[in-house]
């Protein structure tokens, strides 16, 4: 019976640690080589105009342990362009509001859809690097749009999809 029982709490052991590094993954993220410091990332994934895209939000892996409220995103898109979340994730372990405006000031062209993306990372600390990263599905994903800014500031990132 003791086999048994160190058997079952081996299981359990693994089976909490599988599950915490299930709901970690998708928070710590890839490393910026040009910096040489690791970040985690959050990825809420939306849709403008029937297009899916990411709206990546990167910070350092302390993040967590210093943002205070939920992550803020603003997607502004043309008047008449139909834009929705998909996904939303744990930014960084406060979760999102994403919300979305129209504006006369941006086009939707045959070159494509203007979008100015602002983020906001409450945080205790102001100096924390925000990075974030407009990447429109397939292509997009290669080569993203990108804006740097600090925590408790909006970091505004005017690109098209």
């Amino acid at each position: 019976m003791a086999s048994a029982t160190a058997f079952q709490c081996g299981n359990r052991r693994r089976f909490v640690s599988a599950a915490l590094f299930a709901a970690l993954a998708p928070v710590v993220a890839a490393r910026r080589v040009d910096a040489g410091r690791a970040w985690c990332r959050t990825d809420p994934v939306v849709s403008i105009a029937g297009d899916v895209a990411d709206i990546f939000t990167s910070a350092p892996l302390t993040a967590p342990l210093l943002v205070t409220g939920p992550t803020e995103i603003v997607v502004t898109v043309p008047e008449g362009v139909p834009a929705a979340v998909v996904l939303t994730d744990l930014g960084f372990g406060k979760g999102e509001v994403i919300s979305f405006q129209e504006s006369s000031k941006l086009r939707a062209t045959d070159r494509g859809v203007e979008v100015l993306i602002k983020v906001r990372v409450p945080a205790t600390d102001d100096t924390m690097p925000v990075r974030v990263e407009f990447a429109p599905r397939i292509i997009g994903i290669l080569w993203p749009a990108s804006a740097e800014g600090t925590a408790n500031s909006w970091v505004v990132l005017r690109t098209k999809l």
